[in-house]
């Protein structure tokens, strides 16, 4: 995978960078742009953590632990699936918002994993697509959205954008957004159908049936 330069070769160029924006722009602009420079990390640490695990298993054999702990680092998988279940979120009892959290994190490592092998295949000595940051823009008032292309070997370059809120830690991944389809979007649309036929409870079951029957 082409991704160019260290990670300590970005840090010193980010900061240098945002070194001479100081003396050029406002402090809001240099915020902004530091929160750019922040997030697109996030997003370049996050990809060269999942190609690192590709190279270290077939993507048929993945181990879903060693990839939600990727996940973990770079996503709030509470906050999305919080996002996601929407105004159900305040309905749910404890026991319904814990089972939830579990069964949603394994299901979405799953949904990752079945992405992989349609963007990047079952064959181990396949190279992996290349992966680029095109740019980041500010989003509302707390959201950064990164903007980046991958091109897998043997198909058509793919849009990809990544949504990332601030928080203490650090900027965090909260959407992915395929050639303009948001993850976000479709889970909340796809678990609303859910929720109106069978409540909290219903969604829980089928959440359980999914992520042990997978298709």
């Amino acid at each position: 995978m082409a991704f160019g330069g260290t990670s300590l070769d970005r840090r010193s160029l980010i900061a240098g960078s945002l070194g001479l924006l100081g003396l050029l722009l406002p402090a809001r602009a240099v915020r902004a742009a530091a929160a750019a420079a922040s997030a697109e990390e996030v997003v370049q640490r996050l990809v060269d953590q999942v190609w690192q695990v590709l190279a270290e298993q077939d993507v048929g054999e993945i181990d879903q632990q060693n990839l939600l702990a990727v996940l973990e680092e770079g996503t709030d998988l509470t906050l999305l699936g919080r996002l996601v279940l929407g105004r159900y979120w305040r309905q749910a009892n404890p026991r319904q918002r814990t089972t939830y959290l579990r069964l949603f994190r394994r299901y979405m490592v799953q949904t990752f994993v079945q992405r992989l092998r349609q963007y990047v295949g079952n064959d181990p000595d396949q190279p992996g697509p290349a992966f680029q940051v095109v740019a980041s823009r500010p989003v509302g008032n707390r959201d950064v959205l990164v903007q980046s292309r991958v091109l897998p070997p043997s198909s058509q370059p793919l849009r990809v954008d990544w949504r990332l809120r601030e928080r203490p830690g650090g900027p965090v991944i909260i959407d992915l957004i395929i050639e303009g389809i948001s993850l976000l979007v479709t889970q909340r649309s796809e678990f609303a159908a859910v929720l109106e036929r069978g409540g909290v409870d219903g969604l829980l079951t089928e959440l359980h049936a999914r992520i042990t029957q997978p298709t």
